[in-house]
């Protein structure tokens, strides 16, 4: 509860409002029993329902193998433009959504267990890096958008506010001249506390030295300019 009331800035009627959706999806979707299964350690990545298609072109740590943020959270890295796009939009909309439900039910598990261990409302660090974008690629923003408002149908929530407060910083590096023509058809799909907290760096150096101000460098892989050499993707 505490998550939705700092979400959704203290209001309680939108919170009230925002949290019955939440239990609603939750009940729709079997989320308790995605949950539980976490919680006794039968449930993690490599067995979503989907790891193996999404991983095939999905260059994403999960949680870092390395360690956690200096604020003890855990870190998402995402290397989208080595996506395979075409790849991913071909996964069939039901193993898509299994996926993206349990994505999101790990992370929340993750930082419950955290607020339990610790006693303090930690978000996930995120680091987008966009080294070696292409500007033929913002058509898959297009889609994107396009795919985010079906699912969002299909689901009867947004997802991004069913677990608010997920992102405690999020870092996009590497960021393109043309970034800021896609952060105009991306922003208005985020809720507003989650686009107030990105953060765009286009130089190499200053990014390195931003995340270096979140993550210790024996953390943080050496691709990024850290000092850490070896597996990063969470299996």
């Amino acid at each position: 509860m505490l998550r939705f009331l700092i979400g959704f800035k203290w209001r309680p009627k939108e919170c009230a409002d925002r949290f019955k959706s939440m239990v609603s999806y939750r009940m729709a979707h079997g989320c308790d029993d995605i949950r539980a299964k976490m919680e006794a350690g039968e449930m993690f990545p490599a067995r979503f329902p989907g790891y193996a298609e999404h991983h095939a072109g999905y260059v994403c740590s999960f949680d870092l193998c390395s360690g956690h943020a200096r604020s003890g959270g855990p870190i998402s890295i995402e290397c989208t433009p080595k996506f395979d796009f075409a790849s991913l939009m071909a996964i069939d909309l039901s193993t898509q959504d299994l996926y993206l439900i349990h994505c999101f039910e790990w992370h929340f598990f993750r930082l419950d267990t955290l607020f339990l261990k610790t006693g303090h409302m930690i978000g996930y660090v995120k680091i987008f890096d966009l080294d070696q974008c292409k500007m033929k690629q913002a058509s898959v923003v297009t889609e994107w958008r396009k795919a985010s408002l079906q699912r969002q149908k299909r689901l009867g929530a947004n997802l991004l506010e069913c677990y608010p407060e997920c992102y405690s910083k999020v870092l996009v590096i590497n960021a393109p001249s043309f970034f800021a023509v896609l952060w105009k058809m991306i922003k208005p799909f985020l809720p507003q506390r989650t686009a107030d907290k990105v953060k765009v760096e286009s130089n190499r150096k200053k990014g390195t030295e931003k995340m270096l101000q979140l993550i210790d460098a024996h953390v943080l892989p050496s691709f990024l300019g850290g000092d850490f050499n070896g597996e990063w993707v969470m299996k």
